[in-house]
């Protein structure tokens, strides 16, 4: 992570077409050299995973494989969207020792690394439940374990920044309900007023083939630290969405999405901008519908809203320089990477960026990109 001076990696595999056991074992290769220079704390697997016993094997494999490989605890999450050109992938997070000390938390369903460095906390962990065939059911468990985490850390709810909530068939229904509208019902719930004085957490909410609901997340309490909400405005806010567009059975009382387009974080001099999950919407409706390219465009186009000049100024008085920093780009049909790759490049040249196939919160979106932003 970039404020607790360090990074993430990407990590794919050197063998081609290789077994996803030996792609799998040179990722891990890879790891323990790059871990020999820089502490990694966090691994994210992305996989294509055929059946939920599938799932639940190659879970206990890279537990197994971390336990084994890595001298200090590393929080270990499997992730079930294929990577579009590998078996499998590694997001592999680091940080600076020298600077930050570390503490391992763990409760039912989640783990967590808290970070301290003066009067600073940082929490970054995940929490998942997949014991149920219901989405509510599952988000409900897990938003449980994520405030369990949270409150063993002595960390308050309204601190969380940034979030990945990951759904099993996001689009789906158990029974009348959408899943992902499920979803965001039990998060209203849980946020409750937390967030009323300084706007929602960055996030993403995105699609995968198994795991019930992953919720991954970054809270921080640092008095000194300053975190802020950003707008673009030719997108109505997705907590402001009408009803027109929540998915489900109408005489249920239906959330909206509760997040925010980006967000700002400035700690110990280190500025940066959270991208959240971004696509192809004006105001609050879908454009280029069928038109993978056209998504692509839109969808950078609302990105570099969130980190122009217009709102940069609104930042600070001086002048700050963007940099992006890193790119994961969804693609919902497999069909439609070669125009959104293209689309991309165009816009950030060989900025690092990782291409998944995943379901979209939306039937008519194709891509949905999220990144980082440094600002200098």
């Amino acid at each position: 992570m970039y404020f607790l001076n360090g990074d993430r990696i990407y990590i794919k595999p050197e063998t081609g077409c290789a077994s996803l056991d030996a792609q799998l074992l040179n990722c891990f290769e890879q790891l323990q050299k790059i871990n020999s220079g820089k502490q990694i704390f966090k691994l994210n697997f992305f996989a294509e995973v055929s059946s939920k016993e599938n799932y639940v094997k190659l879970q206990s494999q890279l537990q197994r494989l971390v336990a084994e490989k890595f001298q200090n605890p590393v929080i270990c999450a499997l992730i079930a969207q294929p990577p579009l050109t590998c078996r499998i992938l590694v997001e592999a997070f680091y940080f600076d020792p020298a600077l930050w000390k570390q503490e391992f938390i763990h409760s039912e369903n989640g783990s967590a690394m808290l970070f301290k460095r003066e009067n600073a906390s940082v929490l970054i962990g995940n929490a998942q439940s997949d014991n149920s065939s219901g989405c509510r059911q599952n988000a409900e468990t897990v938003f449980n374990s994520f405030e369990n985490l949270l409150k063993r850390a002595g960390i308050k709810f309204h601190s969380v920044i940034r979030q990945w909530n990951y759904m099993e068939n996001i689009t789906d229904f158990d029974g009348d309900n959408q899943r992902y509208q499920d979803f965001n019902n039990v998060r209203a719930g849980f946020y409750a007023e937390h967030f009323k004085k300084n706007g929602f957490p960055a996030a993403t909410g995105i699609g995968m083939n198994r795991g019930g609901v992953i919720i991954e997340f970054v809270a921080l309490d640092a008095a000194e630290a300053v975190s802020l909400p950003l707008d673009n405005p030719e997108q109505i806010a997705a907590h402001d969405y009408s009803k027109n567009v929540l998915v489900g059975n109408e005489l249920i009382n239906k959330s909206t999405p509760k997040f925010e387009r980006a967000r700002y974080l400035e700690l110990f001099g280190k500025k940066q901008v959270f991208i959240s999950g971004t696509a192809s919407i004006r105001g609050e409706k879908t454009v280029g519908i069928g038109d993978p390219a056209k998504q692509t465009k839109i969808t950078i186009q609302n990105m570099q809203r969130l980190y122009s000049p217009e709102i940069l100024s609104l930042l600070s008085e001086n002048s700050l320089r963007p940099v992006y920093g890193h790119a994961r780009v969804y693609v919902k049909n497999r069909k439609d990477f070669a125009a959104i790759k293209k689309t991309f490049k165009s816009y950030y040249g060989n900025l690092p960026v990782v291409y998944i196939i995943a379901d979209i919160c939306r039937e008519d979106l194709l891509v949905e990109i999220e990144g980082k932003v440094i600002l200098e």
